[in-house]
């Protein structure tokens, strides 16, 4: 089984693999560096230098197997969709699409808490107004003392 390696270049920088690893055809290797550069990517947090980056796959005597460019291994094309034809399913009515259990569920539970967070609004309202009609405090001697 040959060995690849896949070396990252990136600018000026060659940032060379020493390991490699063994798969049984350039195709395989592809699929490799292609998961590599989208964990790579990932790992970094979408970092814009890193589609201007490329990885260049050689064997074990140094040679250039292929290069993939970071950008094409994070874009890859989408096939286009089937046409609309005989075998297409019709769409739905939209009186037929319900919503599932789960959201019901939680659009419930939502509302009580929307109607509980009403209530104490209200009341924390209500202590607030007679907080601030008390007087804070009282000048002179009360009784003339």
């Amino acid at each position: 089984m040959p060995r690849f390696f896949f070396n990252i270049r990136l600018d000026d920088a060659f940032l060379p693999e020493r390991t490699g690893q063994c798969l049984p055809d350039v195709e395989a290797a592809r699929a490799a560096a292609r998961t590599i550069v989208r964990a790579l990517v990932a790992q970094h947090g979408g970092e814009p230098r890193l589609l201007n980056a490329a990885m260049a796959v050689t064997d074990e005597t140094g040679l250039a197997v292929f290069e993939l460019s970071f950008f094409e291994a994070i874009y890859v094309p989408v096939p286009a969709p089937e046409p609309v034809g005989a075998r297409a399913r019709p769409l739905p009515r939209a009186d037929a699409i319900r919503s599932s259990a789960p959201t019901d569920l939680l659009r419930g539970a939502r509302s009580r808490l929307a109607r509980r967070l009403r209530a104490w609004s209200a009341i924390c309202a209500g202590a607030i107004r007679a907080i601030q009609a008390r007087p804070r405090f009282v000048l002179g001697f009360e009784g003339g003392r």
